[in-house]
């Protein structure tokens, strides 16, 4: 176990319970993935303190399934921090982090003849700027999948997170701040379908998440079904994960931790059973989805 003075240390918030992070579900019910994470791996809890201790982004590479989504909803809930989230997207420009202008509104206003004095009016507040403007603790601000943007967009980032503040759009003599105690821990992930500008590398923290492994499955199978959690099944379908992942030329392309939950559910719920046909046709459409390589299990 790495030891050093931690800022975040998931062992010191709630019940652990085989290494995982949240209230155990109650009867009836399984984990939503904001409420329970699995931190077994005590060099991404390092990886978050460094990141918070030096104020720089987090960027988190890894396979699918690999927790890069769920990381920062968690620690915002462990740390009892605001949350706020962005998914980018093809479309997403470099202002939409800060902020978002509604032209078209603006243009209907002004054709009914009602249009609004404040400026303000038009826009809404992004996920950075509602983070500058949080009152109380820090926060913990997502951007989701940066590299499905355009490359502008990670070096848009650079200034605000810089200098943590940005010019009002309608006004550039005023500007959102935070002070760097209460500034955002920022937390980015990326596929690595597109290679990010190294200037905006070298301003983050980077980490790679690995591929899960089995003892990392089950835990989080227990954590997410509580009481209803089933040893036997819960290892034979992460078993069954790790042999399709090994079969394939890019192991990332396998099922995901999201779709082994899926699996596992379906079959407590339907009382599919392993090793029967039922099974077999379940494991077709949450596990296989026509990807090479993944043949029906015995």
């Amino acid at each position: 176990m790495l030891r050093y003075d931690k800022e975040f240390d998931p062992k010191a918030h709630g019940p652990e319970s085989d290494g995982a992070d949240g209230p155990a579900p109650g009867p009836g019910r399984y984990a939503a993935d904001d409420e329970v994470y699995v931190f077994d791996d005590d060099e991404v809890v390092l990886a978050v303190n460094v990141a918070l201790k030096t104020g720089r982004p987090l960027l988190l590479f890894g396979p699918p399934g690999s927790g890069k989504s769920t990381l920062a909803p968690n620690v915002a809930r462990i740390k009892r921090w605001e949350y706020y989230a962005h998914v980018v997207t093809a479309r997403t420009e470099p202002e939409d982090l800060l902020w978002r202008f509604d032209a078209m509104q603006r243009l209907n206003d002004a054709q009914a003849q009602k249009l609004v004095d404040d400026k303000g009016h038009y826009y809404t507040k992004g996920p950075l700027w509602r983070a500058f403007e949080a009152s109380g603790e820090r926060s913990v601000v997502l951007i989701d999948e940066i590299d499905k943007a355009d490359p502008d967009l990670p070096n848009s980032l650079l200034g605000p997170l810089g200098s943590l503040s940005f010019p009002v759009p309608w006004d550039h003599e005023q500007s959102v701040s935070v002070p760097p105690e209460r500034a955002p821990f920022v937390v980015i992930t990326t596929n690595d379908e597109r290679e990010l500008p190294r200037p905006f590398l070298r301003r983050c923290i980077v980490f790679e998440l690995r591929a899960p492994s089995t003892k990392h499955l089950l835990r989080v199978a227990a954590s997410h079904l509580g009481e209803r959690y089933e040893p036997e099944l819960a290892e034979k379908v992460a078993t069954h994960i790790l042999d399709v992942r090994r079969t394939l030329e890019d192991p990332g392309a396998g099922p995901s931790t999201a779709e082994y939950l899926d699996a596992l559910k379906a079959s407590q719920q339907l009382g599919v059973v392993p090793g029967t046909p039922e099974w077999t046709a379940l494991e077709a459409v949450t596990l296989r989805k026509r990807r090479d390589g993944t043949e029906p299990s015995a």
